[in-house]
């Protein structure tokens, strides 16, 4: 029996089909607990679902999947061109899926282990936290910016003397005192990302592949941790340039005949592991000593400009990994700039 379920937030549809394709049963359900044991507990032993990836959909998978039954996980952005948009509902989705899955042509989305998923779950939870800290830094910056303020040469405003600086700077009373509120957010969300980056930084101490990821310039435990569980299995790539085009740093190619085109980076891929290979690209190039991605960085920034070269260095940094994790060893330095996609 083959199961397309169109999990929603609310409600779930369902489409029952049998070995030749004919709708056996079909129905909806409430997506929580309760009606998902019900709705399990109705399935044969050779029952195979189908669901497209999404927030409730990664529920559902982790849901029935604890109870022993087949699920295969749909990549929602592939599922779409087999779907009739002149009439989409959730039951044609339902159906959609399950006779893509009953005919081996349902294109799945890379489920990590359980360590990984958990693993995952942290990194982000923190990269959430310290981008909802820069927006309250950055409504900081707008309020002073409203009153005029001139803020002091200090390396950080946001630390100790800067604090010191914003606590006793007059602004109107109103301002006053939302200013006196971000500071106080401010102070606990560093609490707790602290809580959260120590817990991080024991997980890497004991993962030999984080360590491995470390020894490259410009990329320390929270980088390492966030590429690896954005990753998974290295096995999953056959090789460098399959990664380069999964963290979206290769270009796009539009050939006709002998005219080759290429335009901008790909951003329907892992956003996650795009921003931590540029963000580790960008700490490599401002480090102090000479390094292979530094010298590729100004390679490239002489001829086609500044974002361009930080993207084609990420694009080598991700390479890079795919050997460091392939070879299980640490990164050792490559003085050889190797072609680019973008010279």
């Amino acid at each position: 029996m083959y199961i397309g379920l169109d999990v929603h937030k609310k409600n779930s549809y369902y489409a029952m089909v049998d070995e030749l394709g004919r709708e056996v049963k079909k129905g909806r359900f409430l997506t929580a607990c309760e009606d998902l044991d019900e709705f399990a507990g109705d399935l044969t032993g050779d029952a195979k679902v189908a669901i497209e990836a999404s927030t409730s959909g990664i529920f559902v998978y982790e849901y029935l999947a604890e109870r022993g039954i087949e699920v295969h996980l749909a990549h929602p952005t592939l599922v779409k061109p087999f779907a009739k948009k002149h009439v989409k509902t959730d039951k044609v989705d339902s159906k959609v899926l399950a006779q893509l899955l009953r005919m081996d042509y349902l294109p799945e989305s890379y489920v990590p282990g359980k360590e990984i998923r958990d693993l995952r779950t942290m990194v982000r939870h923190r990269a959430s936290l310290v981008r909802l800290r820069t927006s309250i830094k950055n409504r900081v910056h707008a309020l002073l910016t409203r009153e005029g303020i001139q803020l002091p040469e200090l390396s950080d405003i946001f630390g100790k003397k800067g604090t010191e600086f914003l606590k006793g700077v007059k602004l109107q009373q109103q301002r006053r005192m939302a200013l006196d509120n971000y500071l106080k957010v401010l102070e606990v969300l560093n609490g707790v990302i602290k809580e959260v980056e120590s817990i991080l930084e024991e997980k890497a101490e004991v993962t030999e592949e984080a360590k491995w990821l470390m020894s490259t310039p410009g990329r320390g435990f929270h980088n390492a941790l966030l590429i690896l569980s954005e990753l998974g299995e290295i096995e999953r790539f056959e090789n460098p340039t399959n990664l380069v085009c999964y963290a979206g740093l290769a270009p796009k190619v539009e050939q006709s005949g002998e005219q080759v085109r290429y335009g901008h980076i790909n951003k329907h891929s892992n956003g996650f592991l795009r921003w931590a290979f540029i963000q580790s690209a960008r700490a490599a190039v401002r480090s102090p000593t000479s390094n292979r991605f530094k010298r590729i960085y100004q390679k490239i920034k002489v001829r086609r400009g500044e974002k361009v070269a930080i993207v084609g260095t990420a694009r080598h940094m991700a390479e890079s990994v795919y050997w460091v994790l392939t070879k299980r060893e640490p990164y050792k330095e490559n003085k050889a700039i190797r072609a680019s996609y973008f010279s």
